[in-house]
């Protein structure tokens, strides 16, 4: 896909988007919509509230979405999808293969609406414009690109949380922001066949999970590891009895391990679980979990969705615009006058002359302080620069 983007997707665009006309026939009533999401668990999951406004407007419409395979699981947690489309990414093969079958999907299905809640992707308006639908609906970008395959462009607020922005590409079908549910996954409804260390399932005192990854999009989100160790040893101490669960991707594994060569607790109380969890085992471990302190990232968001008290480090990002969702957060944030630099119209790239100072801010005793808080109160939450005072 980013081939794509880089290569040819900017004239492929200009040539789509150059011929495109749109009907303005004024508030469409939508039999089938598709939605568009490629990148980030928790930005997928971040769309659900948008998804069960437009259900619950027009409760006949069809909902597909359309997303990779590495996904499959997030959306199948959504319940107001109809239809899940999947590009297949295991290979170059399969993703040419899967996204032919798309196309041809697109050309005989009749779509109403496109709601495209890329940022920024070539790719994403392509197949948009492949759909043929009455209404495609996605963020503005000062290009022509994007512009000119748009029926109504959204302008992206930073300021404001991104739920917020995704619902406001609502507005053309009559649907205006009000106050938005949060997304939920429900224990209950996950499978109990977890692949965890008997050790995990049979503890009987607190567990507390780190994750101190940040997905492959931004490292530069990740807060340094020889803190991550620091503050590990430091909990180990103050909670004797806790079981302290590292989580990560099966990528991720090797620089999780590389944070534990580094603490020095019996083995029997930390566990690396990177590679080992699906995002159903991740969900059900955060439902018996006590606190999850993390980095942003996608597993951020599934505690809240969970309602695991969190306690979440900010830097080039912020949580006004990404943060956890409801009442069991503390959010770190050091607020640099540079600060948040990570731009959606800047396709996210991280330029910064002072080496990610804003991650740097944020000390072990910050954390710590942060986990007391949360171990003694266990609901709460707190502003960013009060909870760095």
């Amino acid at each position: 896909m980013r081939f794509i983007d880089r290569f040819a997707g900017i004239p492929l665009c200009w040539m789509s988007g150059i011929f495109r006309r749109f009907r303005h026939d004024g508030i469409l009533l939508p039999h089938t919509v598709l939605a568009i999401k490629f990148f980030g668990i928790g930005s997928i999951l971040l769309t659900a509230p948008s998804l069960h406004l437009l259900k619950r407007r027009f409760p006949d419409v069809k909902v597909i979405y359309l997303s990779f395979s590495r996904n499959r699981e997030v959306i199948d947690q959504i319940s107001f999808i109809d239809e899940r489309w999947i590009i297949d990414t295991d290979s170059a093969i399969a993703f040419v293969v899967s996204f032919l079958r798309i196309v041809r999907r697109l050309l005989v299905r009749r779509i109403d609406v496109v709601l495209d809640f890329e940022f920024f992707s070539k790719f994403s308006t392509l197949i948009g414009a492949l759909a043929r639908p009455k209404m495609q609906i996605g963020f503005s970008l000062p290009t022509r690109w994007r512009r000119w395959n748009l029926s109504h462009p959204v302008v992206l607020n930073n300021g404001r949380h991104v739920t917020k922005s995704f619902a406001s590409m609502l507005e053309p079908l009559g649907i205006h922001e009000q106050e938005l549910p949060h997304p939920r996954i429900s224990a209950s409804s996950l499978s109990r066949n977890l692949r965890l260390p008997a050790r995990v399932k049979e503890w009987s005192s607190d567990i507390i999970c780190i994750n101190p990854n940040a997905g492959d999009t931004s490292l530069d989100r990740r807060w340094d590891a020889n803190r991550y160790a620091e503050t590990l040893i430091a909990l180990a101490v103050e909670y004797p009895d806790a079981l302290f669960c590292l989580i990560g991707s099966q990528l991720e594994g090797g620089y999780v391990q590389s944070i534990l060569n580094r603490v020095q607790v019996r083995n029997d109380r930390v566990v690396n679980l990177a590679g080992q969890t699906s995002l159903q085992d991740l969900a059900d471990l955060f439902s018996a979990s006590r606190l999850l302190i993390t980095n942003d990232s996608g597993p951020m968001h599934v505690a809240a969705a969970v309602g695991l008290p969190t306690v979440a480090l900010f830097g080039p990002e912020s949580p006004a615009f990404y943060g956890p969702l409801g009442n069991h957060t503390v959010n770190l944030y050091a607020h640099l006058p540079c600060s948040p630099c990570l731009s959606v119209y800047d396709a996210k790239v991280f330029r910064c002359p002072i080496e990610a100072q804003c991650m740097d801010d944020i000390t072990v005793e910050h954390v710590v302080n942060a986990t007391r808080m949360v171990m003694q109160t266990g609901v709460t939450r707190i502003s960013a620069e009060k909870a760095l005072q």
